[in-house]
């Protein structure tokens, strides 16, 4: 026999229902003692965001002195976003998160809103593929999932992203095997793998997707039939073609002739001549195009009504992509009887576009290869007395300072930087700026960084004259 006292409720006029009073007081009898020691839940919706680091918020030389500002507060997590959606699996509270994170954030790093008008996901082909195939749900799932694991900063890949990526390795296999293999969602969840398998530095892995994805093209009729049938859809092996040939070594399978119309879009600077750099003229027509798409970029930022299309910004990063690499093959050794100041320009170059490209897992430095060859390149220039023009000293600072924000992590150039500077009478870091606007320099991207990299060669340089004045007043008492 229960203890709860019975509780007795007025009925009223015969025929009528009991009162929101008495009605309140009958669900309390109730659920009397059903809910005791539970937590009572919140009546707010969730707003739980995964911060995502994004590559134009933050310098890469992150220290106590030039501290990375905050990231960017991403979109507040409304539940209501996505519980309205249907998606070819099923999705809990932690997956839900991830695909907030692909709809809302990620692609502010692959069209930064500083250059790009909005990019509205929702009515992309992505979105598309993401709510019809289920091969590549999981693929955007898994590479959600690592990016939220390289900005915690996890020590191992989280149990969601593995689960999700042999889900989809599970499904693209089936769609391989059918008469689909071909079909626009086989070639994006391809290209899906390869970029999981990119982020996470397993090159190889990706190489051989790639090699994949261009035999599947070769079956659509090759690429410049693809770019015609869906463009959004062929600049992403494109893309992922140019940027795992600047991080391997690789050639690239495809080239810049498929995307040479975007190059026109963007005429040269009439105040720009390196002619006198002894620039070879392949790399003289690439700098002319990459110094007018940086003024664009510059005087975009502050107007919103100037800003690129998405896929004309990605478009014209491809294409400088492909061009600086098949001017500079990273694979190939530099001619001992090369113009060590033309191989300085190409490289230089293609640090420059690093800069663009979003940070790719846990390691600092996802071109290796590139900042070798640079640093190779500045001490054979450093170790040759011989007198230098003007306009190459201009040429060896921006390719100093482009590739110490980038690519580079040597200490060795401090000092390099400051012979440099005292021979172009450069004092502060206003001029050392106006000298390096001469050249590709977005400011956005590059003014910060650079400034650090200039104020710590300054700390480093004042050290290093007191620690010799130190030693020569010991001298005198000897």
């Amino acid at each position: 026999m229960s203890n709860t006292p019975l509780q007795f409720i007025s009925q009223g006029t015969a025929g009528k229902r009991p009162g929101g009073s008495d009605r309140r007081l009958i669900r309390a009898h109730v659920m009397k003692g059903k809910n005791a020691g539970r937590p009572r839940p919140s009546s707010k919706k969730a707003t739980a965001i995964v911060q995502i680091k994004h590559p134009f918020t933050a310098t890469r030389i992150p220290t106590t002195a030039c501290p990375q500002p905050a990231p960017k507060a991403g979109r507040p997590l409304l539940w209501n976003d996505l519980c309205l959606t249907t998606f070819p699996g099923q999705l809990d509270s932690e997956s839900t998160k991830l695909m907030h994170r692909w709809f809302f954030d990620i692609s502010d790093e692959l069209f930064p809103p500083q250059f790009c008008s909005k990019f509205d996901i929702v009515k992309s082909i992505w979105a598309n593929c993401v709510l019809i195939d289920e091969a590549y749900f999981h693929c955007t799932l898994a590479i959600s999932a690592s990016y939220v694991d390289f900005y915690e900063r996890r020590p191992r890949m989280s149990s969601k992203a593995l689960y999700h990526i042999s889900q989809a390795y599970s499904l693209v296999n089936m769609k391989l095997s059918g008469p689909d293999c071909v079909s626009d969602n086989a070639i994006a969840a391809v290209v899906s793998l390869a970029i999981y398998q990119q982020i996470h530095h397993l090159y190889s892995t990706g190489l051989i997707h790639l090699d994949g994805l261009r035999r599947m093209i070769e079956l659509r009729g090759g690429m410049a039939k693809l770019i015609k049938q869906n463009r959004a859809l062929a600049v992403k092996p494109l893309r992922l073609d140019a940027e795992l040939a600047l991080q391997t070594g690789c050639p690239p399978i495809f080239c810049s002739d498929f995307l040479e119309t975007i190059s026109h879009a963007f005429g040269h600077p009439s105040d720009f001549e390196v002619k006198s750099l002894s620039v070879a003229t392949e790399a003289y027509h690439v700098m002319m195009t990459m110094m007018s798409f940086a003024r664009s970029l510059n005087s975009n930022e502050g107007n919103k009504a100037m800003r690129l299309d998405p896929l004309t910004y990605t478009e014209m990063l491809v294409w400088l992509l492909y061009r600086s690499i098949e001017i500079s093959p990273l694979g190939q050794q530099c001619s001992a009887s090369g113009d060590v100041y033309n191989q300085l320009a190409c490289f230089s170059m293609l640090a420059f576009m690093t800069t663009l490209l979003p940070e790719y897992g846990r390691y600092d430095s996802s071109y290796p290869l590139l900042s070798q060859k640079l640093e190779n390149i500045i001490q054979n220039i450093n170790t040759t007395p011989t007198y230098i023009q003007h306009s190459k000293l201009t040429l060896l600072l921006w390719g100093i300072l482009i590739s110490g924000i980038s690519v580079s992590k040597s200490k060795d150039y401090r000092w390099l930087i400051m012979d440099v500077c005292e021979q172009l009478e450069l004092h502060d870091w206003l001029a050392v700026r106006h000298q390096l606007c001469q050249f590709p320099w977005i400011n956005a991207v590059h003014d910060i960084p650079g400034q650090y990299l200039w104020n710590e060669t300054q700390q480093w340089s004042s050290k290093s004259l007191l620690y010799s004045l130190k030693v020569d007043s010991s001298k005198c008492y000897l």
